[in-house]
């Protein structure tokens, strides 16, 4: 059974693992960072970014933001996997003094695997209405990301 629910228990805990962290540089400039696990993909990572540089812009009274700065890319990471060795064998006996013997050894060496990791940071720097022109290009609404995100 322990067997079973390792696994299991892995699977969901790293499978969630994707987040976002926001650093204000000043009261309209942050950078906000974000991370996945080996099981994300960048484009979650960009996703749970942009999602966050809109929430901080409506906690904090602004309607718009603009990307100043982006960086993307993989944080490797390696898991050892130890040698395994497995023997399994039978004996057989015939008669009064007639014994067989089998056996069979199957070994797996070690090995090393790379799990990369999504990673992202991002500075954004956040507007009123008023202050910019909504639609141009590289301005982002924040009321339009949050609605589609059920915000």
């Amino acid at each position: 059974m322990k067997k079973f629910l390792l696994p299991v228990f892995l699977f969901a805990s790293l499978s969630g693992c994707l987040s976002a962290h926001t650093e204000m540089l000043d009261e309209r400039t942050a950078i906000i960072s974000g991370k996945g696990s080996s099981f994300n993909d960048l484009a979650s990572v960009t996703h749970k970014v942009f999602l966050e540089a809109a929430t901080t812009a409506q906690q904090r009274g602004f309607q718009y933001f603009q990307i100043l700065d982006d960086k993307q890319g993989y944080r490797p990471t390696y898991v050892q996997n130890a040698a395994t060795s497995t023997t399994s064998g039978s004996v057989t006996r015939t008669g009064r003094h007639s014994t067989y013997y089998n056996k069979t050894t199957t070994s797996t060496p070690a090995s090393v695997t790379r799990l990369d990791k999504p990673m992202k940071e991002t500075v954004v720097r956040f507007y009123k209405t008023g202050e910019v022109t909504p639609g141009q290009p590289g301005i982002w609404s924040v009321q339009s990301i949050l609605s589609a995100n059920g915000g």
